[in-house]
């Protein structure tokens, strides 16, 4: 709606005595549609004009001289309220769609521009949980909306696999052993494994101690510590890419903390030359306390690296080699003091890119436990969350029973269940803001009724199957001046605010701002099919009336084009049937 919002401020532009990019920033959305369509609030000229805001617009509503796309102007109390031309608005609306297709909603203001995102990033040794749906589907729907609008992104997953974990977890492989011979994969044997070890250490200081020289012995090179470490490694990548697969995501990189290891004392010394790295207690640090900030840890007293380290030569890496205007880590907020941190020792360095680096925090993913009735995060290291395969599996097995009863011989079933039932998991948690906790209840998210992936899916497949009923109008050069019924018009107004809703998703890093603006359409297209069963003379398809059908049938298709576009930025499969 950006150039909607540019004719009007041209309207205003001469009696304001104001340039257009000065009051293109001020419309509002009004209230009330019946209202209009933008409204300009006349507060900020009571002051100059001498008059109250009220005189104001009434006087301004007397005066303008509109010019098409504006077709009316009116005065609501202190805000001046502009209609859009219905017939120009839905002809350039739905010509643009259908022009454009799977670019409507592009934009190029990222052209030229670089964008690299952290996201996903599993510890090693562990199975996917439940939890790690948010980072990954947030970081992959924030790549998918960059990239429409025209960043090159570098998706990075960056593996948790280096620490003392690891040295306390080939201490544990070297005691326990390993049961070849169980009937179990791997990756579960290695998670029963890593939680043992957490335990060991916390009850047994000497096995402690023993995880620590072990990561010591990692860190020189030691070939035993290394050859188990790949195992480790090598094991859990297998059992990621199974899930990844099964959501659909994919990165351009997969460097784990481990790649950085021959990059660590480079950036150590790095800000040692600038003065910034102290000693205290024997560790090497870099204190932040006036800036209400604990030190910043990047050497223990024994020469290990830390978390802190490895993400300082982490990003040092990547400003060097990918040369990013923009790197986003989309990590829960528990880890925020830990970037603040980060970049405040980078701008302490001088490096005024430092200012680029954005933390994109998250909540929680709850689930109810069936015991004390609360909503709970789970833990991998208590051994006690649910796996993302598993909730993943359990959605698809609920969306194939509900299938089979209410589309028995639906073709390709299968590959809709996992459609359906993964779409579902993800539409969920991208539903909601990020910074939101999100509860995960399994009946709630297949519901086709409610805000729900289901929802969105069998909204587009409504459209499909319209589509498909009414070959012949879609060759006819649509009327666009017969779609005057208010569920049409209010279609055509979120259709071409699509783009101005992923444009807001990618300057706020939101998501929820795209699935959200899908539901609308979702629900007035609903609303507008309703409406047609009940009175035969607003169906769609209307064999009496093949202009109108013809009009009709390309606001549907339209309509199909923003879902299909939008859910694809999402992550959410589109199936043309359920």
């Amino acid at each position: 709606m950006e150039a909607y919002k540019e004719a009007i401020a041209e309207c205003l532009a001469e009696p304001l005595g104001q340039p257009t990019e000065t009051i293109v920033p001020m419309l509002r959305t009004p209230p009330e549609a019946a209202w209009g369509d933008f409204a300009f609030p006349c507060f900020t000229l009571a002051k100059a004009w001498r008059q109250a805001p009220q005189q104001i617009a009434a006087q301004l509503a007397q005066e303008l001289t509109l010019a098409a796309p504006v077709a009316a102007v009116a005065a609501h109390g202190p805000y001046l309220n502009f209609t859009l031309d219905d017939d120009i608005l839905s002809r350039e609306v739905l010509e643009a769609i259908a022009r454009q297709g799977e670019r409507y909603g592009c934009g190029d203001e990222g052209r030229g521009r670089k964008a690299v995102i952290d996201y996903s990033s599993p510890n090693v040794a562990k199975e996917l949980a439940f939890h790690h749906i948010r980072s990954t589907m947030i970081g992959h729907a924030l790549k998918q909306i960059l990239e429409a609008r025209g960043y090159r992104v570098e998706g990075d997953n960056h593996l948790g696999d280096w620490g003392t974990p690891f040295g306390l977890l080939i201490a544990a492989y070297e005691r326990f052993g390993w049961d070849d011979a169980a009937d179990v994969e791997d990756i579960v044997q290695l998670n029963a494994l890593y939680v043992r070890a957490r335990n060991e250490a916390k009850a047994d200081a000497d096995f402690a101690a023993t995880g620590r020289r072990w990561f010591q012995r990692l860190e020189a090179g030691d070939p035993q510590a290394r050859k188990r470490w790949r195992w480790f490694v090598d094991v859990s990548l297998t059992e990621f890419d199974k899930v990844y697969d099964l959501l659909g995501v994919s990165f351009e990189h997969t460097l784990g903390e481990s790649f950085f290891e021959p990059y660590m004392d480079d950036a150590i010394a790095e800000l040692q030359a600038r003065g910034l790295v102290t000693k205290s207690q024997g560790a090497l640090v870099v204190d932040l306390s006036a800036y209400d900030m604990p030190p910043c840890l990047l050497k223990k007293q024994d020469g290990a690296t830390l978390y802190s380290t490895r993400d300082l030569a982490t990003l040092l890496y990547r400003r060097r080699e990918w040369r990013f205007d923009t790197c986003l880590y989309v990590v829960d907020m528990g880890q925020s003091l830990h970037f603040a941190q980060l970049f405040k020792v980078l701008d302490l360095a001088g490096f005024e890119w430092a200012a680029n680096c954005h933390h994109i925090p998250f909540g929680l993913v709850l689930q109810r436990n069936p015991e004390s009735g609360k909503w709970e995060k789970g833990s991998t290291r208590q051994g006690n969350a649910s796996l993302l395969k598993t909730v993943l599996e359990a959605a698809i097995r609920m969306a194939r029973e509900r299938m089979a009863v209410s589309n028995p011989d639906l073709a390709d079933a299968e590959l809709v269940a996992r459609q359906v039932g993964v779409g579902a998991v993800i539409f969920n948690d991208l539903k909601n803001r990020r910074t939101r906790d999100v509860k995960f209840d399994q009946e709630a998210i297949l519901n086709p009724q409610g805000e729900t992936g289901p929802y969105m899916q069998y909204t587009q497949a409504r459209c499909a199957s319209v589509l498909a009923t009414a070959p012949e109008t879609i060759h006819v050069e649509p009327l666009y001046e017969l779609l005057q019924q208010r569920e049409e018009r209010a279609l055509v107004r979120k259709l071409a605010a699509y783009p101005d809703a992923v444009a807001e998703a990618a300057r706020t890093w939101e998501p929820s701002v795209v699935a959200q603006h899908l539901l609308a359409i979702a629900a007035d297209f609903n609303s507008y099919w309703t409406r047609g069963n009940k009175d035969p003379g607003l169906r769609i398809l209307r064999p009496d009336a093949a202009d109108l059908t013809a009009a009709r049938a390309a606001l549907t298709a339209a309509v199909q084009t923003v879902l299909c576009n939008g859910l694809k930025l999402l992550g959410v499969p589109t199936p043309d049937a359920m």
